[in-house]
């Protein structure tokens, strides 16, 4: 699955920014790039913590991390 910055989409600018679980998925998603995450977060008036950063690149990780193990419990149970 791709994920794309939604701001540079919408401005015609180059929006590629990872690539995520499941890697077979050729949809896309929307993130933020860097640049309009902190202009987004100046016009909030508030940045966004290195925690909250954290917990929303785990929640990636650990989505997928149960996928995989998803797969791999059905691939045994095939061989059963």
């Amino acid at each position: 699955m791709k994920v794309l910055c939604a701001w540079c989409v919408r401005d015609g600018k180059p929006a590629f920014l990872r690539e995520k679980f499941p890697l077979e998925d050729p949809s896309e998603t929307h993130g933020l790039c860097g640049d309009h995450f902190t202009s987004l977060s100046a016009s909030v008036g508030k940045i966004v913590t290195p925690r909250v950063w954290m917990l929303s690149r785990m929640h990636d990780l650990s989505w997928g991390l149960t996928r995989w193990a998803q797969r791999m419990m059905g691939r045994f149970f095939s061989l059963c």
